[in-house]
């Protein structure tokens, strides 16, 4: 049984706030935007349903649904979506660049109850639960998810993929992202 995917995004002049230096407002929500119609797009070519989990209006897309959050602050709103969609659910954040077809069939391969794909600064970009644990996203996330998801008597994997390692942040981010790239809609073969 494939995944439900949720993405949650926040689109405005005022996200990206650690890109302000860089970017004035306007700038940041287009690259926000960007951003997520690439993870949108892919994973939608791995033919997964996609939720858009917002506050507003701005993360409407006519391809797939809009939730809007149920609870405040990223953790809260993700345990309300989980809640309402179940398990399995892959929650895969907005700002990956480098994201392609098989990175999420790498994600979806991977054995255990919870697969965390874990970004470069130790966070989590992407976390797939097959089995209920609430989110937690954050600092240093990809070991809290692991020793949640072991606490609760799950299985965790940890899986590192370029495409899923590199999340725009901060400057340095944006400048380590590599150019676009098209991406297969097919599995890659063993």
């Amino acid at each position: 049984m494939l995944p439900t995917a949720l993405v949650p995004v926040r689109i405005s002049p005022l996200s990206k706030s650690r890109l302000a230096h860089l970017l004035p407002g306007r700038d940041r929500a287009v690259l926000v935007r960007e951003l997520f119609d690439r993870v949108v797009d892919v994973l939608l070519a791995c033919g997964l349903r996609v939720v858009v989990l917002a506050p507003d209006e701005m993360g409407r897309r006519p391809d797939v649904e809009t939730w809007t959050d149920e609870a405040v602050g990223l953790n809260a709103a993700l345990g309300a979506a989980v809640d309402r969609a179940g398990v399995p659910v892959l929650i895969v954040h907005a700002d990956l660049p480098d994201i392609t077809t098989e990175d999420v069939f790498a994600v979806l391969d991977a054995p255990g109850d919870v697969v965390i794909a874990r970004a470069r600064d130790g966070g989590t970009n992407a976390l797939l639960l097959r089995s209920r644990l609430r989110p937690a996203f954050g600092r240093l996330s990809a070991l809290r998810h692991a020793q949640r998801a072991r606490a609760a008597g799950l299985r965790a994997t940890v899986i590192d993929r370029p495409g899923l390692a590199l999340d725009v942040d901060d400057g340095a981010a944006l400048t380590a992202s590599s150019s676009p790239r098209p991406s297969s809609s097919r599995r890659p073969t063993p």
